[in-house]
């Protein structure tokens, strides 16, 4: 399931002394895997190679042949129709290969079984397909379903749900997402891994969830609840860039997003001459690729520092332009000082419109955590820890549903720039605080895109980040894994 490695997370017959001579960590109370194999389901997202390999993995990692009470592990799967349940070292797996409509999903649960169960694999790829069968799920059997899994799951056990996108590429509801938040009504959303199916560029979802209360409230999301757009142009599921090396002045600014992948999504909205926007331009990523593009590249920042660097770095892309370009295809850069949550008292930008906007917010106040290893990295090189102290830096709120407001209100400051039918694509990515899934990315499309807001949302690419080593989060105790998937939520102005 990961990039580097085609070799099976479940290698059985290991003898537990030479295990233990392998592993470098603490003991493991999750499963039998070490450490080494521990990492490598780490990583967010992964290439499918076969629904069996999918199978196979999930319930090694998830579950212990044997427990330390001396109880074998017990697993409930439903759906993957064709899978052979092999042996797992003697673990105890249940098969309902049934799973085409969710009466059979139900009927699964519904199973009597003397004893509860490690982890239950559900398979929705078959049953849930569109937005009229999501719909009929949510008002007829999601709140059943996640409560039968609750009953049927041992306290603090996992649980997970396969769940396909709506189309092929990256347009289209985003059926996965309102799966997750029904589902916390009964369970602990822990996580997600991406699934990309390399053949033809489509993506499912693996949702994991805990056999405890989630610190967030559960919601109900129905396709009515958010305003879908159909635009001509294929957008992508997924991109994998391989960003240069940053250069010494960007590297003063805790969060950049590569030019390479920022240009390829100007190119796929905008044509030569359109004008670019961000709102939050940072080092000046967003205009650099605007002009690399032939594309007229404009910014708004907070911070004076950030913006001469963006200013430096807009200078000479400009001055580089020249030689790419005609006279006549002459681009333009600007960078204004100022406030994003306060657009129009910036004189310049009064009678700005721009073609597309895409920006990359903070994700919430994550930079201010001190624990984090790319934090103690920067404090320990010197370098800027946050984006500024500034209390009118969105990066320094500290309340979750307070900072999610700011942001709507931002992006309906950067509607009244955009062009009727222009494009804001968002470059977020959802978050994790003391044990608690923030769905950042699902929370900002709900409020951007519901049927009153200001845009109708696109769909969805992931920036998939192959380039960042893992981190041994929670090793031995549960699973939390590297988030290296990043959602880059498009929408259009109505």
């Amino acid at each position: 399931m990961t990039l580097e490695h085609k070799d099976s997370l479940f290698a059985p017959d290991s003898a537990p002394e030479a295990e233990e001579k392998v592993r470098r960590g603490p003991p493991n109370r999750m499963n039998d895997l070490p450490y080494r194999e521990w990492m490598k389901f780490q990583k967010s997202f992964f290439r499918h190679d076969s629904d069996q390999r999918l199978v196979d993995e999930c319930v090694t990692f998830f579950t212990k042949a044997v427990w330390p009470d001396g109880k074998r592990s017990r697993t409930l799967l439903i759906g993957f129709p064709g899978i052979e349940t092999n042996d797992y070292n003697g673990r105890l797996v249940e098969h309902t290969p049934g799973g085409s409509s969710f009466a059979d999903v139900q009927s699964g649960l519904e199973t009597e079984s003397p004893e509860l169960r490690d982890f239950v694999f559900v398979d929705l790829r078959e049953s849930l397909n569109d937005e009229a069968a999501l719909d009929q799920f949510l008002a007829d059997r999601a709140d059943v379903v996640f409560g039968l899994i609750r009953k049927a799951l041992i306290d603090d056990r996992y649980c997970g749900f396969v769940v396909p996108a709506s189309r092929q590429d990256g347009r289209g509801f985003p059926l996965a997402w309102s799966v997750a938040q029904a589902a916390r009504s009964h369970l602990r959303l822990r996580d997600e891994k991406i699934g990309l199916i390399e053949e033809d560029g489509r993506i499912y979802y693996c949702l994991f969830f805990q056999a405890s209360d989630d610190g967030r409230p559960s919601k109900s999301i129905s396709s009515s609840q958010i305003s879908v757009a159909t635009v001509d142009r294929e957008v992508p599921s997924w991109v994998i860039p391989r960003p240069p090396p940053r250069r010494p002045n960007e590297i003063l600014h805790p969060a950049k997003y590569p030019e390479t992948m920022v240009e390829e999504f100007i190119r796929l909205f905008t044509q030569p001459g359109d004008s670019v926007f961000d709102p939050m331009l940072g080092t000046g990523s967003t205009a650099v690729a605007a002009i690399r593009a032939n594309r007229n590249g404009y910014g708004v920042e907070l911070s004076q520092e950030f913006a001469q660097i963006a200013r430096s770095r807009v200078e000479s892309s400009i001055a580089e332009s020249g030689n790419l370009f005609s006279d006549d295809a002459a681009v333009n850069g600007q960078v204004f000082l100022g406030d994003a949550t306060k657009l129009d008292a910036i004189p310049e930008m009064l009678d700005l419109k721009f073609d597309y906007a895409i920006t990359s917010p903070p994700y919430w106040s994550m930079l201010s955590n001190p624990g984090s290893e790319n934090q103690r990295k920067r404090r320990d090189s010197g370098l800027r820890l946050t984006y500024s102290d500034a209390e009118s830096d969105v990066g320094n709120i500290g309340e979750y549903d307070q900072f999610i407001d700011v942001l709507e209100n931002v992006y309906a400051g950067v509607a009244a720039h955009l062009k009727s039918g222009g494009v804001l694509t968002v470059v977020v990515k959802n978050v994790k605080r003391e044990h608690i899934l923030y769905a950042l990315a699902w929370d900002l499309t709900e409020r951007l895109a519901s049927p009153t807001a200001q845009y109708d949302y696109i769909g969805n690419t992931f920036w998939c980040q192959d380039d960042v080593g893992l981190k041994p989060f929670a090793i031995g105790i549960h699973w939390v894994s590297n988030i290296l998937h990043q959602y880059c939520l498009h929408f259009r102005r109505k």
